[in-house]
């Protein structure tokens, strides 16, 4: 078991929301012509993909972890 610090949960955060924007943006940019419902289930399905595959990543990152 592990705790994980004040840092690392900053650092992952703020990894987190450059990963969302950048998402966001290619979502809207792939899409231009789609209705504003399609784009959103669009950004939310490949939102999921791309946390999936963060958090894994993050898993393996030893640095900030604490054992308990």
């Amino acid at each position: 078991m592990f705790l994980e610090t004040k840092p690392r949960t900053i650092t992952k955060g703020i990894t987190w929301r450059i990963c969302a924007i950048i998402n966001s943006y290619i979502t809207l940019l792939l899409f231009p012509l789609h209705g504003n419902l399609t784009k959103a289930i669009l950004m939310n399905i490949s939102g999921f993909i791309i946390f999936y595959i963060f958090e894994r990543i993050w898993n393996k990152i030893q640095w900030g972890k604490k054992l308990i």
